[in-house]
């Protein structure tokens, strides 16, 4: 019966993250995504571009240090659009970049970044594109595979409708490459791990089953609704909450990290 569930979920998180490829459950909260994400692609000692445009995007940095990876700061002024050619040139100044690292929404300053454009800048490259999408997925506009995202990672506490303890993450032929090339030294969070179980619809460590069970029913309502009619009502109530703290003659953001 838990593997009927994983059956059903697996399939609705394809749409939601618009992908054709595998999508792995693990019990964590989405940090646990981004932790997987990135320290099974780049190995100790590789180079990771980050673009640092937010309390979570720095995040990344923060793992990498954890596990000797040699995270390269891209940074952009909070609150502001990463530039994709700013991207390009640090493409141009690192070509030995395994990954480079964004942010679907930077949640600290509810900032979209343009994950399509960057998205095709490093399909380029030999640089496998990772995002967090933590809290845009469902709620934002996103095509996984479309816009080039190699690894995407979501949690299950925002617009996915649950309490924390779920993450997903979605992995492209080419982010494989990279983690087929060396063996990392994570063992919870080890994504061949979790492949080889998902093929049997099932994950490689205790699952969160009633979360699972919770997820289901949000991948329904989810279904009903059609992901492209939920990217558009959340964009109609952002444009309305904006409209409205304009009319109140208030900020949206500080650029100051306090």
């Amino acid at each position: 019966e838990a593997k009927e569930v994983i059956t059903e979920v697996s399939a609705g998180l394809k749409e939601v993250f618009q992908t054709q490829h595998d999508v792995m459950i693990l019990t964590a909260s989405g940090t646990g995504s981004m932790e997987a994400a990135i320290i099974n692609t780049v190995p100790p000692g590789g180079k990771a571009l980050i673009l640092n445009a937010g309390y979570f995007a720095n995040r990344w940095l923060i793992v990498c240090k954890a596990f000797g990876i040699n995270g390269i700061s891209i940074d952009t002024e909070w609150g502001k659009a990463v530039d994709p050619e700013q991207v390009a040139n640090a493409l141009r100044e690192h070509p030995d970049a395994v990954a480079v690292i964004g942010t679907l929404s930077e949640t600290s300053t509810g900032t979209g970044h343009p994950v399509e454009a960057i998205g095709k800048i490093v399909a380029k490259t030999d640089a496998v594109f990772i995002v967090d999408g933590i809290s845009g997925i469902g709620a934002m506009e996103c095509r996984t595979d479309a816009w080039g995202v190699d690894i995407m990672t979501a949690g299950s506490q925002k617009a996915l409708m649950l309490p924390p303890g779920l993450s997903f993450v979605s992995v492209s032929p080419k982010a494989w490459a990279k983690i087929d090339a060396f063996e990392s030294k994570s063992y919870y969070l080890n994504l061949k791990s979790a492949k080889k179980k998902a093929k049997e619809f099932d994950t490689p460590f205790t699952p969160a089953h009633t979360l699972i069970l919770g997820l289901r029913t949000a991948l329904r309502r989810i279904k009903e609704e059609g992901i492209e009619n939920v990217w558009a009502r959340h964009k109609r109530m952002s444009l309305a909450c904006q409209a409205g703290v304009q009319a109140l003659g208030l900020e949206l953001f500080s650029a100051s990290p306090a």
